[in-house]
């Protein structure tokens, strides 16, 4: 009896995924704002000193819930604990409680965890796991926090395990390569490196704010001739 009773906690969803996972499946244009959003941010980032993007936790979901699975299924899949689908995401202040649906030989749970997320320094995040679990039942956050490791190596991310006094954080870092970029169809243009300088995450929103300068770039053998 014991042990059907604690079977069955781990097909009880979060309380904060049950209030997210039907969040804007019915309203594309707010799925399309959050890629307008992208767009927008991505052109600054070519062209200005400064820039920044401020999504609502809605449009995540949306796109979450319309974009992602029709345009992107690759990125969800099948991971070791089973195939994903329907990832949902609750934002509040430095946290994001993400949860996503796993099925595995016809049964279907909810795999959840509480991330705190801070800028450490420009382009370097702090991770740490608060609380994890699959329905009501608790998973280990150091395997976690492994997880998201894989994850964000796997998407071109420098990562590192530290221990910090009783706490054990995942520092990711945006590298050099990532962290440069250039205008379509303007060779003669200098490349720009770009850093996020200011992450804000509260309820329901998450701002993300950092600076683009051109790269210096060393002068050739024959440019430094004809210059002097």
């Amino acid at each position: 009896m014991v042990i059907v009773f604690v079977f069955g906690l781990a097909f009880v969803p979060p309380q904060f995924y049950q209030s997210v996972v039907n969040i804007g499946l019915e309203e594309q244009s707010i799925a399309g704002r959050f890629v307008t959003q992208i767009a927008s941010v991505t052109n600054e980032i070519r062209h200005r000193n400064k820039w920044g993007i401020s999504v609502r936790e809605n449009e995540i979901n949306a796109w979450l819930g319309n974009d992602l699975p029709r345009n992107h299924p690759e990125l969800l899949g099948n991971a070791l604990w089973g195939r994903l689908s329907r990832p949902r995401i609750k934002l509040e202040p430095h946290l994001f409680r993400i949860g996503i649906e796993v099925s595995r030989w016809g049964v279907t749970a909810v795999a959840w965890a509480d991330i705190e997320v801070r800028l450490k320094s420009a382009n370097q995040f702090a991770l740490t796991v608060q609380r994890a679990g699959v329905g009501q039942l608790p998973l280990p956050r150091n395997a976690i926090l492994q997880e998201c490791r894989k994850m964000l190596e796997n998407s071109g991310m420098d990562t590192d395990i530290q221990q910090y006094r009783d706490r054990i954080l995942l520092l990711a870092t945006i590298p050099e390569r990532l962290a440069n970029s250039s205008s379509p169809g303007t060779e003669s243009r200098q490349p720009r490196r770009w850093q996020v300088e200011s992450l804000r995450i509260d309820h329901g929103s998450v701002t993300v704010v950092g600076t683009s300068h051109m790269k210096k770039t060393s002068r050739t053998f024959s440019e430094a001739m004809s210059s002097s």
